[in-house]
């Protein structure tokens, strides 16, 4: 059986090094002696990579022609009894086959990818919460610790959306990008250090493209699992 182009145990690394960083995080907004002398523009500056991560996000949504490439395997064989994999015809970014029906929402007879929709509202909320955020509304005093806690869990919970469907999916998804927002905005009330929020932002960029990965890992073995079109 053919195996998928991203090994396992390259996912499992990084997944325990998302599991690290997650758990790194709160601990560090305790570390007083990262503060030192920060920036004047600390808060402005963070608020606007993580506006840009965010219509980053959005734009991907709308453009998503990496998905369709991931189905669409040039280099296998056909057989000449089996569709070809470029007739393949997609519904919510997915192949239009019952086994990502899990992957799709029907929203007033339209279809919609369920991880990109939570993506998106996700995005958009936070796109929100990032200009609050800049402007100072978002200070959650003595309690930043434990909302920075609270978005670790939402983000560890987000890397399991492949194992759900339809709007759970969604909301798991949105809860995602949620999460990453108070993960920031509670470290740079908590220890209002340049250094922390680089962390954080960082950790933020990185989850995210492993949570890319994963899904596409998944979709790939959902196709090979199925072989109808290989």
């Amino acid at each position: 059986m053919p195996q998928p182009k991203i090994p396992k145990y390259f996912l499992l690394f990084l997944f325990a090094v998302s599991v690290f960083g997650l758990v790194l995080a709160p601990l560090l907004v305790l570390q007083p002696n990262l503060q030192g002398e920060q920036p004047p523009l600390r808060r402005p500056l963070v608020s606007a990579m993580y506006s840009v991560i965010c219509v980053v996000g959005i734009v991907a949504v709308f453009y998503p022609s990496k998905c369709r490439v991931m189905f669409q395997k040039p280099n296998v064989s056909f057989d000449a009894k089996k569709p070809s994999a470029s007739k393949v015809q997609f519904k919510g970014h997915h192949p239009d086959c019952e086994k990502f029906s899990a992957n799709r929402v029907t929203i007033r007879g339209s279809v919609f990818c369920a991880a990109c929709s939570g993506l998106l509202i996700g995005a958009i909320a936070t796109l929100a919460g990032a200009v609050l955020f800049f402007l100072g509304f978002f200070d959650f005093g003595t309690g930043s610790f434990w909302v920075l806690v609270a978005g670790a869990v939402l983000m560890f919970a987000g890397l399991f959306q492949i194992k759900l469907a339809g709007y759970v999916k969604v909301a798991v998804n949105a809860l995602f990008v949620v999460g990453s927002f108070f993960m920031l905005a509670a470290a740079d009330s908590a220890a209002q250090s340049w250094l922390v929020n680089a962390y954080v932002l960082g950790l933020i960029v990185f989850m995210l493209c492993f949570r890319i990965l994963l899904s596409e890992w998944n979709n790939e073995n959902v196709c090979l699992a199925c072989g109808h079109c290989i």
